[in-house]
């Protein structure tokens, strides 16, 4: 689907000034997770554990009416035409959408199984000029992979004990308005995997979407995703000790306009 340009004017998916987005399309939206586990570079090893993630974000979405679609070890040529096939979809029945990537990574780049890429290669093609059926829609990316080699000591608190109905006129949006994009680490740091239990950030996330996904809205649901990543996790590695009892925050960056909460579908 090319671009809009200034074509004729779409309907909003949501009254211009409600709090919340419209969840109550016929159908929940598409899902893509990309699994890279081994990759054609002697220099990226193989990441164990991923399996487990994406296992269980495979199962956490379905659970919440999305239509989940997993691709394994794909070069950057399949990463970019299945971005491309997603984007050209008609997603007028959807609710939303979610990409999820996970991989290796750093600073400023993604790892597919041949190449690297720029992190802004998986949305570009949904900005609302792009993407016209997704318009006014939340579109989520979630993206497990290092950002970086730096290592987060963490520094230690002491525990503290408390005591005490008509359709509005035509307005127009931003193209890059209704995008969320959560990392599993900070820029320039290292992102934890468990090679049995797989990465922390995915784990808190399918703790969370499992418990309230359906209740809470995605940024406060993402905020105990941080907090569980942030406090609940430490790397025990006592026989390389540079990397022994290190810590992790998640973080997000939000472009949404409203209220996110999935609710039930039936």
């Amino acid at each position: 689907m090319g671009r809009g340009g200034g074509g004729g004017v779409g309907l909003s998916p949501a009254m211009r000034c409600a709090m919340h987005y419209n969840m109550r399309h016929p159908k929940r939206g598409m899902a893509l997770i990309f699994n890279h586990e081994t990759f054609a570079s002697p220099a990226l090893k193989q990441r164990l554990g991923t399996n487990v993630d994406c296992d269980a974000l495979d199962k956490t979405l379905r659970s919440l009416g999305f239509a989940v679609t997993v691709k394994r070890d794909l070069p950057f040529s399949g990463v970019r035409d299945y971005i491309a096939m997603m984007a050209a979809a008609d997603h007028s029945a959807f609710d939303c959408m979610i990409v999820v990537v996970l991989s290796h990574g750093e600073l400023g780049r993604l790892h597919a199984y041949d190449t690297h890429y720029k992190p802004d290669q998986l949305w570009h093609s949904f900005t609302a000029d792009r993407c016209p059926t997704l318009a006014g829609k939340p579109k989520l990316f979630f993206i497990q992979a290092c950002q970086g080699e730096e290592l987060d000591p963490g520094v230690k608190l002491r525990d503290r004990t408390e005591t005490d109905g008509q359709h509005s006129a035509d307005y127009k949006i931003p193209v890059h308005a209704d995008f969320l994009i959560a990392y599993s680490t900070v820029p320039g740091y290292f992102s934890w995997r468990n090679t049995t239990r797989g990465s922390w950030f995915i784990q808190a996330l399918v703790e969370e979407l499992k418990a309230h996904g359906t209740t809470r809205d995605i940024l406060t649901l993402l905020t105990f995703v941080n907090q569980k990543v942030a406090l609940n996790y430490e790397s025990n590695t006592p026989d390389c000790p540079v990397m022994h009892q290190q810590k992790q925050i998640s973080c997000f960056s939000s472009m949404l306009t409203r209220m996110l909460i999935f609710g039930h579908k039936t």
